[in-house]
């Protein structure tokens, strides 16, 4: 058993917190229209695109899921438990309000913390079978995941707000 170290848990919490930070600077300020503003409807690449407000509801929705994925890889929840924050709602309409937006965003915050506050002692290395697929969920992995795909979210969102903004001039 490799035990997860407090050094490591505060390099994962340092990480969340500047991209979480990142994620209240996106939403400082935006009128609730620019969440659902989108720089262009369809690309002969990878087709559709995404809203500044569907944006950060994946990223903090993803962030959650990927954690709980991995809290079931430690055995704490059962696959049925595994979700994002909001479920269904991921894209529900109560995100295209600033308030509820940022309300979101801290509130998955806080459940990122909880988790890592959660760690030490725990073995990160830990894996648990999909129920019916053939693969494995492993704890570090789902933890790194989560942080790789808040950060790559949180990128769309600053260069989709910047187009906006751009925008937003010519008006």
């Amino acid at each position: 058993m490799c035990s997860v170290t407090a050094a490591e848990i505060e390099t994962y919490r340092g990480l969340f917190d500047e991209r979480y930070a990142e994620m209240e600077e996106l939403l400082d300020g935006l009128p609730n229209a620019a969440l659902l503003w989108k720089p262009f409807e369809q690309s002969p690449w990878k087709g559709d695109c995404n809203s500044i407000g569907q944006i950060a509801a994946h990223a903090v929705s993803s962030t959650v899921y990927l954690l709980r994925r991995a809290e079931y890889a430690l055995g704490r929840l059962e696959w049925t438990e595994v979700d994002g924050d909001e479920g269904s709602q991921e894209f529900g309409p109560a995100n295209h309000d600033r308030g509820y937006l940022q309300a979101r965003v801290r509130r998955t915050h806080d459940y990122v913390n909880q988790f890592l506050d959660s760690l030490p002692g725990v073995d990160l290395d830990t894996a648990r079978p999909h129920p019916k697929r053939p693969r494995q969920f492993v704890a570090r992995h789902d933890l790194v995941h989560a942080i790789d795909h808040l950060s790559q979210h949180v990128g769309h969102g600053q260069i989709t707000r910047q187009l906006w903004a751009i925008d937003e001039a010519k008006a």
